[in-house]
């Protein structure tokens, strides 16, 4: 009898220390990260330097992948469904761990009880810009000329309910203005319009407008970030320019499934850490326009929660819905 629980006990030694090997090898086949978005674009270009130096130093491949459609809710479905073992990691935005469970009410997920926060990235404002002709050069001037219009002004978005018609309606509450919104698919056709004076003002990512704006088609007059973006350092804030409330400031986070065992979180979290301080990749994401953050998981999900709050109260007093 002895003999045998001798030898049971073994087992479960054992087992408990295959167990900890297991998982101290972490990861021991290639990784997915998915972007519930389309290629080409800044957090496609993020995703893909971050996960190569990651490969490096792991030792195995960071695939990723483009899983777009649903406002990004079919890539954050996906993760979300996925198992929590650290091979599926999602790239994530304020969108669609924000403003999408506001603007749909099917929304496939929770962005709180489906996922683990791990890091954040960094972050985008967004940069307030007008046709050139505009008599205009600070925001406290184009208050007053929007003001001196006795229909007002159209400004241009590049969806409905994305962080552009957001922040605009911001303004717009914020200044009590009269801004007629003039929607687009995408921030190319939204920019070439205003640079064509056909609507005279938007909110854009700095990635997009800013070589418009050094090739003299668009005046930059703000951005909408708490402070001073390292991309275009000489533009001042809306905070600056009189409007503490409009403040946007878009970011790209990791999350993993709900349930990821914390020692993964964690890795997750230092490697993401110690990639963003490379000389070298800190300089390629501000070239993007891109502040780089690397938060806590604790400071991500504050700052999920505090965005949230901010979101839905414009979104409800704009009226800003979707079909």
């Amino acid at each position: 009898m002895r003999r045998i629980v001798h030898l049971l006990a073994l087992c479960v030694l054992f087992g408990l220390s295959a167990g900890a090997g297991a998982q101290g090898r972490y990861p021991d086949r290639p990784v997915r990260l998915i972007m519930p978005f389309p290629t080409g674009g800044t957090m496609d270009a993020l995703a893909r330097v971050i996960g190569d130096e990651i490969s490096k130093s792991w030792g195995q491949t960071v695939v990723v992948e483009s899983r777009a459609g649903a406002a990004g809710s079919i890539g954050s479905q996906l993760v979300a469904r996925s198992a929590p073992d650290g091979y599926t990691i999602l790239f994530a935005t304020q969108s669609t761990h924000g403003v999408n469970s506001i603007l749909y009410k099917d929304t496939p997920y929770d962005p709180f009880r489906d996922f683990e926060p791990i890091s954040m990235v960094g972050a985008a404002p967004l940069l307030l810009v007008v046709n050139p002709k505009l008599p205009v050069k600070t925001v406290t001037e184009l208050v007053q000329y929007i003001r001196a219009q006795p229909a007002g002004l159209n400004y241009a978005s590049t969806s409905i309910g994305g962080s552009p018609h957001i922040a605009a309606e911001m303004f717009k509450q914020a200044a009590s203005l009269n801004l007629v919104h003039v929607p687009y698919k995408g921030s190319g056709p939204a920019k070439t319009d205003v640079i064509a004076g056909h609507v005279l003002m938007l909110f854009d990512n700095i990635g997009s407008s800013l070589p418009a704006v050094q090739a003299g088609q668009l005046r930059a007059l703000a951005v909408t970030g708490p402070k001073r973006s390292v991309a275009a350092g000489d533009v001042p804030t809306m905070v600056e320019s009189g409007f503490p409330d409009v403040v946007i400031d878009g970011w790209y986070a990791f999350f993993a499934p709900a349930g990821t065992p914390k020692p993964i979180i964690d890795k997750w979290h230092e490697e993401t850490v110690r990639v963003l301080r490379l000389p070298h990749v800190a300089s390629r994401i501000q070239a993007l326009g891109v502040d780089i953050v690397a938060s806590s998981p604790q400071e991500l999900a504050v700052r999920m929660k505090s965005d949230m709050q901010r979101y839905e109260t414009a979104i409800r007093k704009a009226g800003i819905t979707v079909q």
